[in-house]
């Protein structure tokens, strides 16, 4: 969207002149973080084929005379014989530490958290990473790496379900709520599971979004918008509604 400024000078001035600016395009949080995606994915992408392509270089040579000397295709069985085979010769090899099951359970939960702080992309390029690699080839620190992240993303999915019909938090995160959670099946979609919470709740105060009056401001914007109604605002009600940008722009913070 382009402005023009006429800039004209005072009364009498023998030149008048006029100059046009062109202000920058503005874009909305989510075009800016899809600008940003795009720009990292492709930079990362830049990134990944030059490693790949220096490892090549480096080592493509010795992995293709270790796996013809061995026999062995997998890196971990390549250096699992050679292991063997120095060690008989009398060499010690300096092995990894060994941990107990709960030492393994407390670096897992630790590293998946780091995982889940850098947002859900991570989260679930991490978990086709591990899948891709698959349960007989995960060490147990994997597994349990997996496990955690698999739950919270299975978490995440409920807050989003639920929030879509307009429970809030506090509600879906009540030990009363999650004790009358476990007389379902897990597979049993949320939605169902809370509806039958609310019919057996009647006196407690659920919000539905759009129906409940303290959803709504003064001003007539909802303090919550799903995806799907901001996707339904034209351009022109977002750039001429300041509140109405705000209200998405909170709301957006709730998308996962």
């Amino acid at each position: 969207m382009e402005n023009e400024k006429i800039l004209v000078p005072d009364e009498g001035a023998e030149n008048v002149e006029q100059t046009t600016e062109q202000t920058e395009k503005t874009y909305t949080e989510a075009e800016f973080n899809a600008k940003l995606d795009e720009v990292l994915g492709k930079k990362i992408a830049r990134n990944e084929a030059k490693i790949r392509k220096e490892y090549e270089r480096k080592y493509g040579g010795l992995m293709e005379t270790l796996k013809a000397g061995t026999g062995k295709e997998d890196v971990d069985e390549i250096n699992d014989t050679f292991s063997k085979f120095y060690e008989s010769k009398g060499v010690k090899i300096e092995r990894k530490p060994q941990y107990s099951a709960k030492e393994i359970e407390t670096l897992a939960r630790a590293d998946a958290d780091e995982i889940i702080g850098y947002g859900d992309d991570e989260v679930k390029e991490e978990l086709d990473r591990l899948a891709e690699l698959g349960a007989a080839k995960m060490s147990a620190r994997d597994k349990e790496v997996f496990k955690h992240l698999e739950k919270h993303m299975r978490n995440a999915q409920t807050s989003r379900d639920l929030e879509s019909i307009g429970v809030t938090e506090d509600v879906y995160n009540s030990a009363d709520f999650k004790e009358f959670r476990k007389m379902f099946n897990p597979d049993v979609p949320i939605k169902k599971v809370y509806e039958q919470y609310s019919k057996s709740n009647p006196k407690k105060e659920f919000k539905n979004p759009g129906s409940m009056k303290s959803n709504v401001q003064d001003n007539g914007i909802k303090e919550y918008y799903t995806p799907e109604e901001a996707k339904k605002f034209t351009q022109a009600e977002i750039n001429n509604n300041p509140a109405l940008v705000e209200a998405i722009e909170r709301s957006m913070r709730k998308w996962k």
